[in-house]
């Protein structure tokens, strides 16, 4: 059983999976899949490779970090997408340009090191995240999602109606319980100004509801967490497509449900609220009264 966002409320619902057979859609899917899967581990291999260690490290136009590491990792994705798929669109954090999206096309959505600032200061909670969508009407239906924790070795998937799956096991969110019992995980602005304020503002509003709540600084990797049952929700404005693409698919295939603050979610608009159906609920109704 999965479960969407209508409105302002999450409801169940089943999903059948692509029910008319083994075709080559299916064949293109799990291609891609397996090649996502493999890119990851390669990837958070290189990572690990400069963790901890001295590596060049610049700050962008919007305060975030970019380091030697990001741009390795995301050598080793975008080369081994490009080989293999070289009619794929694909879309990066640390690329330059944001290409137009072509009615029918696999896309790649890719973050090549989700927790930039963690890495830098040596935190050890980062992953690579990859997913992989279809463009129909002009929106990213993701068929596929891979994140890559190369601290804890894990690596975690979900294709698109057969669930999500952490090292090959079967993954489920947490069963629901009371809002008062939750434990919660967000992210928000880390620089100063207005954004920064309503990110914290709204943190004590939940804070004064729930359990307790984690600023862990990796979205990717929250969603993760969400998706194999430690977080009851997570929530977060201001994000991106490769922020959100494969985690958002991991916690709907776990059971979960995903929306934006606003209504239905979409990974190319910057807010998501993920978790347990009930969790997801109240939790919306804290951020939109």
């Amino acid at each position: 059983m999965h479960f969407f966002m209508s409105g302002l409320g999450c409801h169940k619902f089943y999903r059948s999976s692509i029910a008319r057979g083994f075709n080559i859609i299916d064949q293109d899917i799990n291609r891609r899949l397996e090649v996502a899967k493999d890119l990851a581990l390669k990837a958070g291999s290189s990572l690990m490779s400069f963790f901890g260690k001295s590596f060049d490290c610049m700050q962008k136009g919007d305060s975030s970090l970019v380091t030697e590491a990001d741009l390795a990792s995301e050598h080793i994705i975008l080369t081994g997408i490009q080989s293999v798929f070289p009619d794929d669109q694909i879309i990066s954090e640390e690329q330059e340009v944001v290409p137009k999206l072509l009615e029918g096309r696999f896309v790649w959505v890719v973050d090549p090191l989700d927790g930039t600032t963690n890495f830098a200061n040596r935190y050890p909670f980062f992953c690579v995240s990859i997913g992989v969508g279809i463009v129909k009407g002009g929106k990213i239906d993701v068929q596929v999602g891979v994140i890559g924790d190369p601290v804890r070795k894990d690596l975690y998937h979900a294709r698109l109606g057969f669930g999500a799956e952490l090292n090959g096991s079967k993954i489920a969110v947490r069963q629901p319980r009371p809002f008062a019992e939750s434990f919660l995980v967000t992210g928000f602005y880390y620089n100063v100004g207005s954004q920064l304020e309503s990110g914290v503002d709204l943190f004590k509003k939940v804070a004064l509801s729930c359990q307790s709540i984690r600023r862990d600084g990796a979205a990717a990797l929250d969603l993760a967490f969400v998706a194999k049952g430690v977080f009851d929700a997570f929530w977060e404005d201001g994000l991106k497509p490769w922020d959100m693409a494969a985690g958002s698919l991991l916690v709907t295939e776990a059971g979960g449900c995903c929306s934006g603050y606003m209504g239905d979610f979409d990974v190319v608009k910057p807010s998501i609220v993920a978790g347990v159906g009930e969790i997801a609920d109240e939790l919306l109704g804290i951020i939109n009264p």
